[in-house]
């Protein structure tokens, strides 16, 4: 079995897991939204936070590297939500012009 290096974890959350939510999200409807925003995202980012911990305390991340600095991770959050919000919001513009 192999075992995933806490900073491998953090970098693929970063590079594959957030943008792909974005991919089909003109597709995603209301349920899937709300469970994205009120508990993947939210699931996701104290593991993204726990893993930095763990990267830091490890020695995988020095004290100043960008991918371990929670205030990164938090905002990088922040804007995946406000994007999430807006790509529905513009899905939704769209559907009710089109009918």
């Amino acid at each position: 079995m192999v075992t995933v290096s806490a900073r491998k974890r953090l970098e693929s959350i970063e590079r594959d897991i957030l943008p792909s939510m974005f991919v089909g999200v003109l597709s995603k409807d209301e349920k899937w939204l709300k469970r994205t925003l009120e508990e993947t995202l939210p699931t996701l980012k104290e593991r993204a936070l726990r893993l930095a911990s763990e990267c830091k305390k490890s020695g995988e991340c020095a004290e100043d590297d960008p991918l371990c600095d929670e205030e990164r991770i938090k905002t990088l959050f922040e804007e995946t939500r406000l994007g999430l919000e807006r790509e529905h919001k513009v899905r939704k513009a769209r559907t009710r012009f089109h009918h």
